[in-house]
């Protein structure tokens, strides 16, 4: 009897575990289908962008350098993204598709986000072209990406990532809008690559890269790309929007963290619509106000011209107002991120702690 019982666990462990391995082999496969897919269905719209520099050195001698990273279509009419850095005050650019040398201009950057729009003046006969998703969400962290690259003289290339994270800044270096963070080190050439998830959508374009020792990359999001996209194809250069009011952050236990306004400018669109120093801000457009990154990503996504609605509490009355967004003035000074003030000891006068302040 014991023998048969031990005979017929036997049997059961065997058979769950090559029912498991099945299944596992089954997935297994089934990603990797995907990821072939992936790439086939997109290597297409993906190659080597390159730019010649002149420069002089030290003697007075000119020299001719060469820099080169990834690029890919956004459009049928041969519309081209890829980094700033890459294309930079460069005298002549040109992409490599399929062994041939084509030549493009140089539309607009917006260097602050590393970001370049060019126009093929020849097109291949055949090319996939990708077009970024207005109101796009962030990919979940933990969820997979492939990314399509042409590392240094290799033709398109794939490789599987994984987003890590979701940041504004890092280290001294603060973003415009969050990017998301990709565990990837990053190797020469890549810069520009398009970014998909497992369903094939555009994600973004990688435009920074961490340390090598630390080994991350950062993607611009689809929708900040779009965003950037129309401003460079229609004004040749990317415009921020500005309102006119400098942030201050402060914690306590009552009321937790707030984002309030510490200035507001002299003849400014704030100041016209009537936002007042000391209001805490709640929602600026779409997003709601827990932190500068939320700030910063409203004020990214607003367009001059446009009107932002902003909702703020004042003496614990919630406000609506509305402000029309102008283009944020070039001789603006930058100032660093607004220090937190941590359970000040009055409450009613943490407006005169000393913290940092940021234009917006």
């Amino acid at each position: 009897m014991k023998v048969r019982v031990i005979s017929f666990v036997v049997f059961l462990l065997i058979t769950f575990s090559g029912s498991l391995f099945a299944q596992f082999d089954s997935e297994y496969n089934s990603l990797q289908r995907r990821i072939t897919g992936i790439f086939s269905e997109n290597s297409n719209g993906v190659f080597r962008v390159m730019a010649a520099h002149t420069t002089y050195d030290e003697k007075g001698d000119l020299q001719i350098g060469q820099s080169s990273g990834t690029g890919f279509f956004i459009s049928r009419e041969g519309h081209i993204l890829a980094n700033a850095s890459v294309v930079m005050n460069s005298n002549r650019t040109w992409f490599k598709f399929k062994g041939v040398d084509y030549s493009a201009e140089l539309i607009g950057v917006e260097a602050s986000n590393n970001l370049a729009l060019l126009k093929a003046n020849n097109l291949p006969e055949d090319f996939t072209y990708f077009i970024p998703e207005p109101n796009q969400s962030l990919p979940e962290v933990g969820s997979m990406a492939i990314m399509v690259s042409c590392p240094w003289t290799f033709d398109p290339s794939p490789l599987w990532t994984m987003v890590a994270g979701a940041d504004t800044s890092f280290a001294n270096r603060e973003f415009d809008t969050t990017h998301f963070r990709i565990n990837h080190t990053v190797r020469g050439g890549e810069g520009g690559a398009p970014l998909f998830d497992l369903n094939g959508r555009f994600l973004g374009i990688l435009v920074r890269s961490t340390p090598a020792e630390i080994g991350y990359g950062y993607v611009l999001p689809a929708t900040s790309v779009l965003r950037i996209r129309d401003d460079l194809l229609f004004a040749g250069k990317f415009i921020h929007g500005w309102i006119g009011i400098d942030l201050g952050i402060r914690s306590t236990i009552r009321d937790g963290r707030q984002i309030y306004l510490t200035e507001i400018m002299t003849d400014s669109p704030s100041a016209q619509a009537g936002l007042q120093k000391d209001d805490v801000l709640v929602r600026m457009g779409d997003y709601a106000i827990l932190s500068i990154s939320d700030v910063r990503n409203a004020m990214f996504s607003a367009r001059a011209g446009q009107f932002l609605d902003v909702q703020v509490f004042r003496d614990g009355v919630l406000q609506d107002f509305t402000v029309k967004v102008t283009e944020r003035p070039e001789d603006l000074p930058k100032t660093p991120e607004p220090a937190e003030i941590t359970n000040p000891a009055d409450e009613n006068n943490s407006d005169t702690a000393t913290d940092e302040e940021k234009p917006s």
